[in-house]
């Protein structure tokens, strides 16, 4: 079965962009760029078969859990993908496994902003990404888009993001080592010298669960404006959420719940942070703390249940209140 596996692999390959030899590996495929249609079934890379793609690049399978690709190698990248030159890529339909390798899906490239930026695209549909040390990292001013995916059972993080405003809706990041998903500063300096980190422009409708960490974590210094609409953040091994080194920060109509270490703590901002309209319920430590001595302070609209601590929400390490009456 494998070696007929392997045999529609060659044909798809080759007749997938035109001029490719039909004995072409994967490997040549995607770097050589165009449309390639996979097959259902486990197609394994050993090392030195990883896929370095610099160009556009369409990798479609059969479906999630139908096309597997397996990656055994114990070090290295399953897919880099190096957008320093304009390109789009896009991952869609297919789990990809690393057993024990540094990460699944690699990112980099872009330094320029305004319109440059958006000629340079990853894009994640539904996809299933495990087993290495972190799911996916990503760095640089590119576009990043993580939809109806999911990222698990990374031995820290299913995503570590540098990328300047990312897209992720409907995805799910669980069961991982550490967080389920991690923004972080990127190492990019564009041609003004501003320095810039990850975070979320567009995200809603994501689950951050059962992580051995927190569910959601911000840790940065530089330019990041984050936006969280409908999101959950449940039954994490630490605080469910963490968020610190934001310029603004917005997390409205989510769910936080059953985080062991509490609901959420959100440091200063010099925008302004909003957190409105959330269900907070049976948290095992504070359900929210916050500060702000810069930027303006907006929490309302938020319910608060089933609670293990007697400080429900609190300011600058002020006196406690109740969120249902704040």
């Amino acid at each position: 079965m494998k070696y007929l596996i392997f045999a529609l692999l060659l044909f798809c390959v080759g007749c997938a962009g035109g001029n490719v030899d039909a004995a072409s590996t994967l490997q040549q495929r995607a770097a050589a760029g165009g449309r390639i249609i996979l097959p259902a079934g486990t197609i394994t890379l050993a090392c030195g078969e990883q896929l370095v793609i610099g160009k556009s690049t369409a990798i479609i399978g059969a479906g999630r859990d139908l096309t597997i690709l397996h990656d055994t190698c114990p070090t290295g990248d399953t897919v880099f993908v190096d957008v320093t030159k304009p390109a789009n890529v896009r991952l869609e339909e297919l789990t990809i496994v690393h057993d024990g390798g540094a990460t699944v899906v690699h990112l980099v490239g872009g330094h320029h902003g305004e319109i440059e930026i958006i000629h340079r695209i990853l894009r994640l549909s539904n996809v299933e990404l495990s087993g290495a040390t972190n799911c996916l990292v990503s760095d640089g001013l590119n576009q990043l888009f993580i939809e109806k995916s999911n990222l698990l059972n990374c031995s820290q993080d299913g995503a570590q993001i540098a990328s300047f405003g990312v897209t992720l809706h409907d995805s799910w990041f669980g069961t991982n080592g550490r967080n389920g998903v991690t923004f972080v500063d990127s190492s990019v300096v564009d041609e003004n010298g501003t320095h810039f980190a990850g975070f979320c422009s567009s995200c809603f409708g994501n689950e951050y669960w059962l992580n051995k960490g927190h569910g959601l974590v911000y840790q940065v210094t530089n330019v990041a404006d984050a936006r969280h609409v409908g999101d959950y953040i449940d039954s994490n091994g630490d605080v469910g959420m963490v968020v610190n080194g934001v310029r603004d920060f917005t997390f409205n109509n989510g769910w936080i719940g059953t985080n062991q270490g509490g609901g959420a703590i959100i440091g200063d901002s010099v925008v302004g942070t909003v957190i409105v309209g959330n269900t907070f319920t049976n948290n095992f430590g504070p359900t929210l703390r916050a500060t702000q001595t810069t930027g303006p302070l907006r929490i309302s609209g938020n319910s608060s249940s089933l609670t293990h601590d007697p400080c429900d929400g609190q300011i600058n390490g002020g006196a406690c209140f109740d969120l249902n009456t704040h």
